[in-house]
């Protein structure tokens, strides 16, 4: 228990410009830093139709969608993010329940670890997967019986879709991210290390940074393509060079 006497022994150490806050019995930490975040990347998805903080319940992630679908109508795509496989049978949620909710625009929604997507029919079509589309080298189609896409992509197949997603402007990643960074301040995160900066994030994170807004200390991870080569080395030494500014450190 805190007494009198440790109170006064702190006291004895303030000086004329320490700054005295009465927290009234609750504690104080430090700012935390994470060693492995995407707030660049989940960022935009803040701005779309999130499902983290949800029921994590089928139900209620398709009432959001329904929602968010009805009130964004002149979006070409319906997204977003948060979904947790707990929530389907087998953790792979069907193509056909984001069909009834979605009005026929194509849908995507990545689940809450980023290494699967949930899609519908739409979506599976504008990206020529069918029955006889073959599982990529580094990623996995769930099926129906019948051998059709039954809705779930992992890993390295989501990436079928993703490259067909309209792309997301310089001006959505900046405020995206900086939705992110609140969220992390309001949670004591001071600073991190975005595990994912491609060339679209390392853009926002300058932006932000030269503006003043970005006021988290953050190293940004430059992503290694894993399909490319000894090659990128030059690439990612003029990324370092160009992408440094204020409180972001890419490397």
């Amino acid at each position: 228990m805190w007494g009198q006497r440790e109170s006064a022994d702190v006291r004895a150490l303030a000086g004329p410009r320490t700054r005295v806050v009465d927290l009234r019995g609750r504690t104080l930490l430090p700012g935390f830093h994470d060693a492995h975040v995407h707030p660049a990347l989940a960022g935009p998805n803040l701005l779309r139709c999130p499902l983290h903080e949800l029921p994590r319940t089928r139900e209620a992630y398709l009432e959001a969608i329904d929602r968010y679908a009805r009130a964004n109508p002149a979006d070409p795509w319906v997204q977003g993010d948060g979904w947790y496989m707990e929530a389907f049978p087998g953790g792979t949620p069907s193509r056909h329940d984001l069909d009834r909710v979605t009005g026929g625009r194509p849908a995507f929604f990545v689940n809450r670890d980023g290494h699967g997507a949930w899609v519908n029919t739409r979506a599976l079509e504008l990206a020529g997967i069918g029955p006889e589309t073959p599982d990529p080298a580094d990623g996995r189609i769930e099926r129906e019986p019948d051998g059709s896409p039954q809705g779930t992509l992992h890993e390295g197949a989501m990436e079928i879709v993703r490259r067909i997603l309209p792309p997301t402007t310089l001006e959505d990643r900046v405020a995206g991210l900086g939705k992110a960074q609140a969220y992390l301040h309001r949670l004591g995160v001071v600073g991190w290390q975005d595990a994912w900066v491609i060339e679209g994030t390392l853009n926002a994170y300058k932006s932000l940074a030269e503006s003043g807004q970005l006021t988290a200390r953050v190293v940004g991870a430059l992503w290694w393509d894993r399909h490319a080569g000894l090659e990128q080395l030059d690439k990612f030494r003029a990324q370092r060079e160009y992408g440094r500014a204020g409180k972001f450190h890419p490397t």
